[in-house]
């Protein structure tokens, strides 16, 4: 069968599939369970900030979610999980683009459904991530540099880079392995006019966030390098287990699939994606040698590795079936478990513990401050000051979350940096913590009845504050 005919009946059966499974995630989203989790009500603070910057990471993530509450005039937790799917799924068809001018239709198609059924994919559908924009960022990115010459192509690289490093600072992993992609195939390289049009797009649009960093201390630059901890020591067993979970990021046999086709010689075009897609693996890697590192700081990697995986995968049609079944049996079910995720148990408790029960637990907070005519909520616990201040702004309780101050040095929380207790003029308060975290000055406690999810396991107690004890909390 000729090529062109194949072609042009593989990219709409893929394009079907990627946009069936993109319905199929959204459809499911209204009758989520799932709650906003302390890094979801970060994320969520952020969009309604909207500043150009944030403590822990760029605030994009943040943007889109205001505007799927904007749209849809609702702070539920599965508005702010809308823009997920839609962001993957055009991330899969970029990436199909990517695959089908590097190695033809048949590929592209496959690379496209690799992508879309990537079990990080499916998390990151239904969960809020900054990985999930960046994915959509890089794969523009990619196809922009590749596929689109002159100075247009350059100015849509340069803005799509800016959109990833305005998501997560890691997508910066990609550039090392551009560069040697550029070197081993000459199909990956630009005029040097071209490259400096794109590295100077990207630096103006996402000068906001440096200029934010430079005058909030570099918080987020700051608060980067203290998660890399570097120790100086080997640590052999963080690095296999960083591999070892690389096979629930892209399901085993994708994973198995990468290696082989990272390990292979293709012709030019598919050369050049080997070292983009091994960059992030290979530098998150050295992270884990060093100190520690999360499964998912690499997921860079499969976005050319997915096109690699398709192109590894085609000839082996038994394979093909069986790795794209397997995943692709996670990414229908991981929606479903969402609407499951009060009822799903183990010995009693919930095993979704970071997305179920913490609600509970700040509305209790909420109503006892209201009950003791507090003006304030204070804590120095950034996953009750982050769940408070999304559960005030959703119960619109006339209260305001302010952060006790914390260790001397650099803030520890978007909390302290932004919501300070020493800002806050009110009368009265009511602390809450743990009690052998309290302060001292404080009076007696009243303990909250134990809970589910992450907060309500806490033996968490609270305390009204005020007069000396609360001036004193505000040095």
């Amino acid at each position: 069968m000729p090529l062109g005919t194949e072609r042009w009946k593989a990219d709409p059966l893929a394009a079907l599939v990627i946009l069936g499974l993109t319905a199929w995630r959204l459809a499911w989203l209204p009758g989520s369970d799932l709650e906003l989790y302390v890094d979801e009500a970060q994320y969520w603070l952020w969009g309604q900030e909207l500043a150009a910057g944030a403590w822990s990471k760029p605030p994009l993530v943040g943007w889109l979610i205001r505007a799927a509450n904007e749209a849809v005039g609702s702070d539920a937790p599965w508005v702010a999980r809308l823009p997920w799917p839609l962001v993957h799924g055009a991330a899969a068809l970029a990436v199909l683009a990517l695959g089908r001018r590097l190695a033809g239709g048949p590929v592209g198609a496959l690379a496209g459904v690799v992508y879309a059924t990537l079990p990080a994919v499916s998390v990151g559908s239904i969960l809020i991530s900054t990985d999930s924009p960046q994915l959509l960022a890089l794969a523009l990115f990619l196809l922009a540099w590749v596929a689109l010459p002159g100075r247009l192509g350059a100015v849509l690289a340069g803005a799509a880079l800016a959109a990833g490093v305005w998501s997560k600072y890691a997508m910066l992993f990609t550039l090392p392995g551009l560069a040697l992609a550029a070197w081993i195939d000459p199909r990956w390289r630009r005029p040097w006019a071209d490259a400096l049009i794109v590295a100077l797009v990207a630096l103006a649009l996402f000068a906001p966030n440096i200029w934010w960093n430079l005058t909030h201390d570099l918080a987020t630059v700051r608060h980067t390098a203290e998660n890399a901890d570097w120790r100086g020591a080997l640590n052999l067993t963080g690095a296999a287990a960083f591999l070892a979970e690389q096979l629930g990021v892209a399901g085993p046999l994708s994973f198995a699939a990468l290696l082989a086709a990272l390990a292979r010689r293709w012709p030019p075009g598919l050369r050049g994606l080997v070292p983009i897609a091994a960059a992030p693996l290979a530098i998150v890697l050295a992270q884990a040698l060093q100190s520690e590192a999360n499964a998912n700081w690499a997921v860079g990697a499969y976005v050319a590795g997915s096109v690699l995986i398709a192109a590894w995968l085609a000839p082996r049609p038994r394979l093909t079936v069986a790795a794209v079944a397997l995943n692709g049996v996670v990414a229908m079910g991981l929606p479903v478990i969402g609407t499951l995720a009060q009822d799903w148990r183990r010995d009693g408790q919930p095993v979704l513990a970071r997305y179920v029960g913490n609600t509970v637990v700040a509305d209790r907070v909420i109503a006892a401050a209201q009950q003791a005519g507090a003006t304030s909520i204070v804590s120095d616990d950034r996953a009750l000051l982050a769940e408070l201040t999304w559960r005030v702004r959703a119960t619109r309780a006339p209260l305001a979350v302010r952060a006790v101050p914390g260790r001397q040095g650099p803030v520890p929380s978007h909390y302290d940096m932004l919501y300070p207790l020493r800002a806050d003029p009110g009368p009265t308060a009511l602390w809450v913590g743990q009690s052998d975290h309290a302060p001292a000055c404080l009076g007696a406690f009243l303990y909250l009845p134990p809970g589910e999810g992450d907060l309500g396991r806490r033996r968490l107690a609270t305390a009204p504050v005020s007069g000396p004890c609360l001036d004193a909390l505000r040095r």
